[in-house]
């Protein structure tokens, strides 16, 4: 087991290629094989980049789909960087070139392919201090050896038991002995919800790498297979924080399907700097500087990186609503981030915080066996537990300690919804949503829980928020959609109703159509920026010994009116506010 704490993590941490992070660059296989054709050609190309970026590292790599490098072609790539001051690690990516399989990982029941890992982890630990793995470091064959390996296991956990003996025995033993100063990093993919199906573990594997990496990569959502609301390129660095803490050397991000909105390639950058990564690695060097389509896209991150570099320093640490997901936990594919395009604020993690004030549970947490105990911890400590309806499915009979609240087979299709001013004792309003969606219904027992929030059917009502007492907290249910993305279309006054949820943790809040995000720190400062297509009117909620704030982007200073302040919100600017109290 390794402790992180080796030679080669605390030189990486040493790199700052800005003032307040550093900035790394990949370099594929192919690339190395390219540049060393003709270095000095190689050498007034890659000045489109570092003319506008301040690269402080780049990782080369050496294998990837049956390309090779050789030991001295990694030398004298290294020579190359090291003379322009740029600090090189070395990189492996682990996929086959099998076309048939999509992105095929390398089998680990071939001989062949084992021995590709070990030679290759070989040489990288010979020439550098430190290996990052892309994230292609999952398993996805089902050949025929592989399904006479896995015998009566499930996918999963042959998966999972090949990998932790592929890592020990071809990388982590290898890659020590030919270099016992050798950082050895997994670069974990943004599809967290599918790990466990393909062989990563977050508790496994960080303790067999010394050091892990995210990809924060969220491209264009409507499109990318994987379901990636951008806010999660925030929460997946917070999330993967608390996986490793001080071990999780930066994110990872790309410009592929960004070409519709170049603010959505940036914004990848800024929720991953937002996240506190020490270092942002940009993928890959020649999409940057060769291929037409993406050569924009260096001078524009450059300007990001200068922007962010102006007042990263003056952000405290993150704070939000407390999210558990155990490192089995499956379901609700990335909800946390579909809320938090809904402008809540999480502080995700690995671990259950049975301090904390409010603690929200999605569906994934029902996998630690032990929850209804830390529930009834954290209610009993006066603490508000908010679970979604998917939480409520899977936990079955299990939630009846809380309340007969249960999750039926029928849907209801809606668009016009209500709220309570009254803490539930009724509801009131009728707020239209852009788009007609499906929910499920949820059966529960009036007068024994309450209804924050609702949409209206004909001459009835389901319930969109519950809430009642246990202990000395409350229990709250928040309806999610069958079509997560349908969050969106709830009325604003049904958000603030979700967003008042977290009012015993949070102090700031807003007020503001879905797609505006907030991102909260500890030292009165704020974040807001909207995704939208159009400018739109946002409140920030605050306490009322907060007078007013300073937007350290611009310099305009705002003042609080009845606790509030409201500002035209343009479409990807970020509005950074210094609270004065």
């Amino acid at each position: 087991m390794q402790t992180g704490m080796n030679k080669g993590l605390i030189s990486h941490e040493n790199v700052k290629s800005y003032k307040n992070f550093n900035v790394a660059v990949y370099m594929p296989v192919h690339d190395v094989l390219g540049a060393l054709e003709d270095l000095g050609k190689f050498s007034e190309i890659l000045a489109h980049l570092t003319d506008n970026v301040n690269i402080g590292r780049v990782y080369i790599e050496n294998y990837r789909s049956q390309q090779f490098a050789t030991k001295e072609q990694l030398i004298e790539m290294k020579k190359f960087f090291e003379a322009r001051n740029i600090a090189c690690s070395g990189g492996i990516t682990t996929c086959d070139d099998d076309k048939r399989r999509g992105f095929a990982s390398l089998c680990y029941s071939n001989v062949t392919h084992r021995n590709i890992l070990e030679s290759s982890v070989q040489d990288l630990a010979e020439v550098f201090d430190e290996i990052i793995f892309d994230d292609f470091y999952f398993l996805n064959c089902r050949c025929e050896d592989c399904i006479r390996a896995k015998g009566n296991k499930t996918w999963s956990q042959f998966r999972l038991d090949q990998k932790k003996e592929a890592t020990e025995n071809l990388v982590i033993k290898i890659a020590h002995k030919a270099n016992p100063d050798c950082n050895v990093i997994v670069k974990y993919p943004q599809w967290f919800e599918s790990f466990n199906e393909t062989g990563y573990d977050l508790k496994i594997d960080t303790d067999l790498f010394d050091s892990i990496y995210t990809g924060t990569e969220t491209r264009n959502p409507n499109y990318a297979q994987q379901h990636l609301p951008k806010y999660l390129s925030y929460f997946i660095m917070r999330y993967f924080d608390s996986v490793a803490p001080d071990r999780n050397l930066g994110g990872w991000f790309d410009p592929y399907e960004c070409t519709y909105n170049l603010s959505s390639y940036l914004e990848q950058g800024y929720l991953t700097l937002f996240g506190k990564a020490k270092e942002a690695t940009l993928f890959c060097l020649s999409s940057l500087i060769y291929d037409s389509t993406f050569r924009i896209f260096a001078p524009a991150v450059g300007e990001m990186f200068r922007e962010l570099d102006s007042y990263l320093d003056k952000l405290g640490n993150p704070v939000g609503l407390a999210a558990y997901r155990p490192h089995n936990g499956r379901g609700e594919d990335n909800v946390h981030s579909y809320l938090g395009m809904c402008g809540i604020p999480f502080e995700p993690s690995i671990n259950y915080d049975d301090e904390a004030k409010a603690m929200f549970l999605a569906e994934g947490a029902s996998y630690d066996d032990d929850i209804v105990n830390k529930m009834k911890k954290s209610l009993h400590n006066g603490a508000d537990v908010i679970v979604t309806s998917g939480f409520v499915r899977r936990m079955g009979e299990k939630f009846e300690e809380f309340a007969n609240v249960t999750y039926s087979s029928r849907k209801a299709l809606v668009n016009k919804f209500a709220d309570s001013k009254d803490h539930g004792l009724s509801i009131s309003g009728s707020y239209e949503s852009s788009e007609t969606i499906i929910i499920p219904q949820m059966d529960c027992y009036t007068n024994d829980v309450w209804t924050l929030a609702a949409a209206y059917g004909t001459q009835n009502n389901f319930p969109v928020v519950l809430r009642w007492c246990y202990d000395k907290g409350r229990v709250c249910v928040v309806v999610i959609p069958d079509n997560m993305g349908d969050l969106y279309h709830y009325p604003n006054r049904v958000l603030n109703v979700i967003r008042g949820l977290a009012e015993n943790s949070l102090e700031v809040s807003i007020s503001a159509p879905a797609l505006v995000q907030l991102f909260l720190y500890d030292n009165d400062v704020a974040i807001v920026r909207s995704d939208l297509d159009y400018c739109e009117n946002v409140t920030l909620n605050l306490p009322s010994d907060i007078v007013g704030a300073k937007d350290l982007v611009s310099g305009k200073m705002y003042k609080a009116v009845a606790s509030r302040i409201t500002f035209n919100a343009m479409p990807n600017v970020n509005y950074v506010f210094k609270f004065a109290r």
